[in-house]
């Protein structure tokens, strides 16, 4: 993105005129730095920012996220609307700019060009020189108190619209990409030219963040048309075959081709957009194969014939290794022991069911609770186990044969999901954190928890 600057005149420079085409001509050109003459004479700079660079809090990702965060769009086209996301203004009247940027100009641009009764507020009068004046642009000394609710605010300090899941008030980079991001995908074509979409998965992702989103994008790809398939034998780390036994996905196609199909080799600039990430898509029962989900309702009527129970889920391992913060930072054993105790003194629990990778946590609560426990058989590391911001898969690579790794992974996944679903048929539910598992069990379970809990640790 480029900012406007002062005229440096002790740097040399190449030179630009004010014109619509100033910052393609710049991008195309790759300078990080211009001379720019304006109408009546004057001169100033624009200066070029990486997308990733001095805008992505390093302390925002978690460790084990390596960057790109974020598009570069070198080449964009503010004109083309058919490639544009246009709905991304639904219920919108007003929108205001904290800045005058080569993002905000365009962003000026695709509103007036493309929408009706939105008003554009600017403090900047600089926002004039690169547009007509228009009834709808304002420019004022301070920018207007407007409804939250209907108005877009472009901040200058980052924000994805993640953090709270507010994408009315964004930083530019972010108020760009969620319009820009179809051009971003299709890379100089168009919708029509596909049938398919198919996405490079990071190998990072579990099992339930990749079902999770799967539904999200089947969603907002079929919004363009698209269906989401993979030409690939696995998503992610795990066998397309093996997700196909287990799980009712329809992940290939027949009459798909290089030709027909998409490749889009990001999903994250995806993940971060307010098109995907608001999708409410519950990732219900019906995703499981029906075999499998019977063997796991057949499960749990053994092993718990009748009984009253409190299913517990507590994250550790790599949510503690990795230095996870914020709504993903895990209360520990001790943290979560009042309210079990006084959960079972309440309701009467004749048995807690456990769902845990970490073996300290399960010692912990072997300890506090004795034989009321029940856990599933499963692969436990300890936090011990891990390197500072190690995660589980990639201690997997290090420490599993490669030739038996896809059995492991097989193993792994399918006790997760007995896990999750057991945990969904118990009478009341509590978590240790925000993470994909919480989600999970309350999509399975439908609402019809006794009662559920989600501890939030305050840092």
């Amino acid at each position: 993105m480029f900012i406007l600057d002062d005229y440096q005149s002790d740097i040399e420079c190449k030179e630009l005129s004010i014109s619509n085409e100033m910052f393609h001509l710049a991008l195309q050109d790759g300078e990080k730095r211009y001379h720019v003459k304006g109408q009546k004479g004057d001169y100033f700079d624009i200066v070029y920012l990486d997308n990733n660079d001095d805008i992505e809090p390093i302390e925002f990702y978690p460790q084990y996220m390596k960057g790109p965060f974020m598009a570069q769009y070198l080449s964009y086209d503010e004109t083309d609307k058919d490639t544009l996301y246009i709905d991304f203004f639904q219920g919108i009247n007003a929108a205001e700019f904290e800045e005058v940027n080569e993002y905000s100009i365009a962003l000026t641009r695709v509103i007036l060009s493309f929408t009706q009764g939105i008003d554009i507020w600017f403090d900047d009068p600089r926002i004039l020189w690169f547009i007509s004046e228009d009834d709808r642009v304002h420019v004022v000394e301070k920018l207007p108190e407007l409804s939250g609710e209907t108005t877009f605010y472009v901040q200058k300090q980052f924000k994805t619209g993640l953090e709270d899941r507010d994408f009315n008030r964004l930083s530019s980079t972010y108020a760009f990409h969620n319009v820009f991001f179809p051009q971003w995908m299709l890379k100089g074509k168009k919708c029509a030219d596909y049938k398919y979409v198919t996405m490079i998965t990071n190998s990072m992702l579990g099992i339930g963040a990749i079902l999770a989103f799967q539904k999200r994008f089947e969603i907002a790809f079929s919004y363009f048309g698209l269906k989401l398939i993979t030409n690939e034998e696995r998503l992610g780390k795990y066998r397309v075959e093996m997700l196909n036994k287990y799980f009712a996905l329809e992940l290939t196609a027949e009459d798909a081709s290089g030709d027909n199909t998409l490749v889009i080799d990001n999903q994250t600039f995806l993940i971060k957009t307010k098109m995907v990430y608001t999708i409410n898509q519950a990732t219900d029962t019906s995703i499981l194969a029906p075999k499998f989900r019977k063997e796991m309702d057949e499960y749990y009527e053994a092993l718990f014939e009748g009984r009253k129970v409190l299913g517990i889920l507590i994250r550790g391992t790599d949510y503690i290794s990795t230095g996870l913060s914020g709504e993903h930072r895990m209360a520990t054993v001790p943290q979560m022991l009042p309210t079990i105790h006084q959960w079972l003194e309440e309701d009467g629990y004749d048995r807690i069911f456990l769902a845990t990778e970490d073996n300290d946590i399960l010692d912990q609560m072997k300890s506090e609770f004795g034989k009321r426990i029940i856990a599933v058989a499963q692969e436990r590391h300890r936090v011990s186990d891990f390197r500072e911001g190690q995660i589980i898969s990639e201690l997997e690579k290090e420490t599993i044969p490669p030739d038996k790794l896809d059995e492991m992974v097989e193993d792994t996944t399918i006790n997760y999901f007995y896990a999750l679903y057991l945990l969904s048929r118990c009478d009341s539910f509590m978590c240790s954190g925000q993470c994909n598992g919480w989600d999970v069990v309350n999509d399975f379970n439908g609402g019809r928890f006794q009662r559920s809990y989600k501890f939030k640790v305050v840092e």
